[in-house]
């Protein structure tokens, strides 16, 4: 059952539809968390940075409406804003982008509605991410429920530039001056470059341990360690807490566009 026909058998409360789009929501960072989590037990290699989600706004909703041109009711948020539940997926490389595309693509109860890769061709503003549309199923007590979801995949620097890029232009209403705008651009294109110097040492790493015979994992993840609790802190060494606070990155909380779960706050993403 689509959300469209959820609405024509009479739910038409508010209330009902955000108790879709939180369970979508739910659903979808399980999924993610699994596949996380299976990859590092295959591969000892954790993808994935972080990930947000939040609910649209109800101002936000609204203002979208507005701008394509419709009435702002229930029945149109559901068709035509595919955004209201967003969930946001932050990767180490573009390589990880890509894999991780193809296995929430694979999943028998995902739906792919539509793909935007802004990475390949970004925007003309400067902005790049991997965005895809998708339905997942919701069940509820006597009917089960497909509903949108919109997944965001970019990198720790295209999500760190997208914040920023975000906040300028939230302070001129959209409006920047051109020469923001054009040093908007001049970033994104050293965050490109940022992104493929650092997929590039990073396969130069994992080159350079095949040759030496290390037996770790690729991309080591101290982070997969950190949560165990069997590390003994006074065993770290100097180097190795460098190179993990390097790796660390300080945008999780940087960003409240997509940093909020309810309806009630946040801002548009």
């Amino acid at each position: 059952m689509s959300e469209q026909t959820y609405m024509n058998e009479g739910i038409d409360s508010w209330n009902s539809f955000m108790l879709l789009y939180n369970s979508a929501l739910k659903e979808m960072g399980t999924k993610v968390e699994i596949l996380n989590d299976e990859f590092q037990h295959i591969h000892q290699y954790n993808p994935i940075e972080y990930v947000k989600k939040r609910i649209k706004t109800p101002e936000s909703i609204v203002k979208k409406l507005k701008r394509y041109g419709y009435e702002s009711t229930l029945e149109n948020m559901s068709k035509y804003v595919n955004d209201v539940a967003g969930v946001r997926i932050v990767c180490s490389f573009t390589s990880d982008i890509y894999r991780l595309a193809d296995m929430i693509r694979a999943q028998d109860d995902i739906t792919v509605l539509s793909i935007k890769d802004y990475i390949k061709n970004p925007k003309e503003s400067g902005y790049k991410s991997y965005h895809m549309i998708v339905t997942i199923p919701i069940f509820l007590s006597d009917r089960v429920v497909d509903t949108k979801v919109e997944i965001q995949i970019r990198t720790i620097a295209m999500d760190f530039w997208a914040s920023l890029e975000h906040k300028i232009y939230y302070k001129f209403e959209g409006n920047a001056p051109e020469y923001i705008s054009r040093d908007l651009r001049e970033c994104s294109s050293i965050v490109s470059m940022l992104d493929a110097k650092m997929l590039s040492l990073n396969e130069a790493i994992m080159e350079a341990k095949k040759e030496q015979g290390d037996p770790r994992p690729e991309s080591w993840d101290r982070n997969a360690q950190a949560h165990t609790g069997d590390e003994d802190e006074d065993e770290i060494s100097i180097q190795e807490e460098m190179e993990w606070n390097l790796h660390r990155s300080d945008l999780e909380d940087e960003d409240g566009a997509l940093n909020q779960a309810s309806v009630q706050a946040g801002k548009k993403a």
